[in-house]
């Protein structure tokens, strides 16, 4: 029963696998306005505490889950990480030029990270933005121009 719930847990952890997957990780924090945390881990897979924290920071801190593997061995050398588990944040703009901040905790439990988290965490959730009316015309227009094709082809 436990573990049907933990799969169940809705989950909006960024998994990181190489090079690559930090870019695009850092692109999105950027292109959103949010600090950005990972978490190296040894587990095969997301843990429910992982899963909790990245619903409790939601929109307001993007977190992203990082494997000991061979892609992500440069990842691991480049902020130093040594002893799994582990948690570095970057902090959004005003902060950056302190650079990452490593949570050096007793451990990680659930009250310790979600209180490391919140002080690095936006206030308020960074809402997406709504599409204006302009955008909406251009995208039904190019929907409606996809189908005249497919029908033309067939």
């Amino acid at each position: 029963m436990k573990r049907f719930v933990d799969e169940q847990m809705p989950n909006f952890i960024e998994r990181i696998n190489g090079a690559k997957g930090l870019q695009s990780f850092e692109e999105k924090a950027e292109r959103n306005g949010l600090p950005g945390a990972l978490i190296f881990t040894s587990k095969p897979s997301t843990v429910p505490m992982t899963k909790y924290l990245s619903t409790e920071f939601r929109r307001r801190m993007l977190i992203g889950e990082v494997y000991p593997t061979k892609p992500n061995k440069e990842i691991m050398e480049k902020y130093g990480v040594t002893d799994l588990p582990a948690l570095i944040v970057f902090p959004h703009d005003a902060e950056k030029d302190a650079g990452p901040l490593v949570f050096d905790g007793d451990g990680f439990t659930k009250n310790k990270l979600q209180s490391f988290l919140s002080k690095q965490a936006l206030k308020e959730p960074v809402l997406p933005k709504k599409k204006t009316e302009g955008e909406e015309d251009q995208k039904k227009k190019e929907e409606e121009e996809k189908r005249q094709k497919k029908k033309e082809e067939l």
